[in-house]
């Protein structure tokens, strides 16, 4: 190939040398350099056929190979045939059924190492990330977990027949009595189940209460069937939906729970008490037109997805905070991908921390009695103590490597 081959000789961790790219016209060598791993065998090559093989790689070797700045490839040489082949590491392993597979295959007649295989090898050498690269040094640290503990449980589920077949129908039937019904209910089987009383307005009009039953909520919170936890936990999320409708809209495509925005087009701003200080987000905030100021272009709300655990006999609820974009306070923006895009380069691990310790406030404040009236009776909860870890590594060593967003990014600030 005319390049230049140095074996590294002595202890190595997973590399037998280098090969540094030289001009095979003019001798000048370029200081653009791969490494390569080395592997040589008289034995049966794995996967042995006309056109291919493989070889097995460890999840050690793999992670050393591929954390470097420099590509390597593996050389895997056939004594028997004396005929030797390669691969591209990096560009083999960055595709995730080739890493879940732990091997590389080799084809036969394309990976054949020898002069032919000069250029592509050149080509793998320029690919190589510039500078060098150092762990910092580790830390203790103290881990806040996205996880608030359900404090409390539903304590009964109601059960009764009803004609209705779809939930469309069910609906449609229960706001011609009541506008505003509770959530807490699902269609099963030609049934209702329930958080609330089914002999009670506007339940009773839809089903047939004299043949309700009631079950110890327990039964099912904590049941080994399968079935009988995901109707639970279905119940579950009406029942957080219903406990924040005061504030939060439900997007159903996204699955989040996010901010209503205040009548009119100003900001509404949630201010809680976090760490034994007061604090506040503006959690609906309006964007307006850059011709036309007095028109609002869209809307950016705080917002969350979650997800109910159970770990042994306790519950759990893990927030992911987010954002949500609309025109008016309803209806999604169609840029809203492109939005939400942007906050995301922009916001780093401390701007997320405090969004969720928002919504654990917001959480448990709707978990016990207020001015406003009691504490909502089928689920609270309570917060978790931080973790402390052996290690850490300090923010000031990959914040600085993070791409920055520009500022003229839409929907970053404000």
């Amino acid at each position: 190939m005319g390049y230049l081959f140095y074996e590294t000789g002595g202890v190595e961790a997973g590399v037998d040398g280098f090969i540094e790219i030289r001009d095979p016209e003019t001798d000048r060598v370029s200081n653009q350099t791969l490494q390569f791993q080395s592997k040589a065998t008289t034995r049966r090559l794995p996967g042995d056929s006309e056109a291919k093989f493989h070889f097995p790689c460890s999840d050690k070797d793999i992670e050393y190979w591929l954390s470097g700045t420099m590509p390597t490839i593996l050389i895997v040489t056939d004594l028997e045939h004396d005929i030797a082949y390669w691969k591209d590491l990096r560009a083999w392993f960055n595709v995730p059924a080739n890493r879940a597979s732990k091997r590389v295959t080799f084809e036969k007649v394309e990976d054949v190492f020898d002069a032919s295989a000069a250029l592509a090898i050149r080509t793998v050498s320029e690919n190589g990330r510039a500078g060098s690269y150092y762990p910092p040094p580790r830390k203790q640290e103290l881990l806040t977990p996205n996880l608030l503990r359900v404090s409390r449980l539903p304590e009964t589920i109601f059960w009764a027949p009803t004609e209705m077949k779809t939930a469309k129908q069910l609906w449609y039937l229960v706001r011609q009595h009541d506008k505003y019904p509770d959530r807490e209910v699902i269609l099963r089987e030609n049934a209702l189940l329930s958080l609330r009383d089914l002999d009670t307005h506007p339940w009773r009009e839809v089903c047939d209460p004299g043949a309700k039953e009631e079950f110890d909520a327990a039964e099912w919170a904590f049941s080994e069937d399968p079935d009988r936890e995901r109707i639970f936990v279905n119940l579950l999320n009406l029942a957080l939906q219903q406990m924040l409708s005061r504030d939060l809209r439900y997007d159903p495509k996204h699955r989040t729970l996010y901010f209503k925005p205040r009548s009119g087009p100003k900001k509404r701003r949630f201010e809680y008490r976090a760490n034994l200080r007061d604090s506040g987000r503006d959690v609906a905030l309006p964007y307006f037109k850059k011709k036309d100021k007095s028109q609002i272009a869209y809307w950016r709300h705080s917002a969350f997805s979650w997800q109910f655990l159970r770990i042994g006999r306790e519950w759990f609820i893990q927030i992911t905070p987010t954002y949500h974009y609309t025109r008016d306070g309803v209806q999604r923006d169609k840029f809203e991908a492109d939005h939400l895009a942007g906050i995301k380069r922009q916001e780093r691990n401390d701007a997320v921390r405090g969004q969720f310790i928002m919504w654990r406030e917001l959480l448990i404040s709707k978990s016990q009695d207020d001015l406003f009236g009691s504490a909502y009776p089928h689920l609270a909860f309570a917060p978790i103590d931080r973790l402390e870890a052996d290690f850490g590594i300090d923010d000031k060593f990959w914040k600085a490597s993070e791409g920055k967003a520009s500022a003229t990014d839409p929907g970053l600030f404000g």
